[in-house]
């Protein structure tokens, strides 16, 4: 399965519109986090209670951070945060696509 979800992250500079893609297989996942202007692969794990544990990094103009992301699926949205060596920024998303 794919879902595509449109996604705001609340960093130190302010929020952050993206775009996040996910693709399943059994509690695997993969995909690309798509945040200014730069495409990050992203790989982790879905929990039975459908917590998402992601691994990615997050590029800028200036430097790559390293993050780990955990974040709670419920009809369509994403809640959450992500950890970085020197920050933790909020989640927010809304789904706008999903294929089988």
């Amino acid at each position: 399965m794919r879902e595509e979800y449109q996604v705001t992250l609340q960093s130190q500079m302010g929020p952050r519109e993206g775009q996040l893609t996910l693709q399943y297989k059994g509690s695997f996942v993969t995909g690309t986090l798509k945040l200014v202007g730069y495409v990050n692969a992203v790989r982790g794990l879905r929990s039975e209670d459908g917590t998402l544990h992601l691994f990615h990094s997050i590029q800028t103009a200036v430097s790559t951070f390293p993050c780990e992301s955990i974040l709670q699926m419920q009809e369509g949205h994403l809640t959450g945060a992500t950890i970085a060596k020197d920050c933790r920024m909020q989640w927010r998303g809304t789904r706008v696509a999903q294929n089988p």
